[in-house]
């Protein structure tokens, strides 16, 4: 593919429908599969709970079907953004809080000459 960059080169809204729905659709399969991952996250145990046990190979396949569908998205953000996966992007497995709203305060950069968000 020519002129692939770092950075997005179309705009979301430049996508035609099609495009737009085929990304939403990748998209929403992703948050699926996290949210089907995350049972099988750590967590604090309460005094006397015994430790969470799981069936590794449940395990294995919401990993799976996790990193199948963020393969999926990314190559549609390819497809249609221009946009490949950089190098350096963590795994969805490897972010818990992947698709957590309390984190959309960071998505906003401060201004110039306030002090960045703890």
């Amino acid at each position: 593919m020519d002129n692939v960059s770092a950075a997005p080169t179309r705009s979301e809204s430049e996508l035609t429908d099609e495009e737009r729905a085929r990304l939403e659709a990748a998209n929403r399969r992703l948050h699926e599969a996290v949210q089907a991952y995350e049972q099988f996250l750590g967590r604090p145990l309460r005094p006397g709970e015994p430790p969470p046990a799981h069936d590794f190979e449940e395990v294995a396949r919401a990993e799976a079907a996790v990193e199948a569908a963020e393969r999926e998205l990314w190559k549609v953000r390819e497809e249609v953004l221009n946009w490949p996966r950089p190098p350096w992007a963590p795994s969805a497995t490897h972010v818990a809080d992947w698709f957590s709203p309390e984190d959309a305060v960071y998505d906003e950069a401060p201004e110039p000459g306030q002090p960045s968000r703890p």
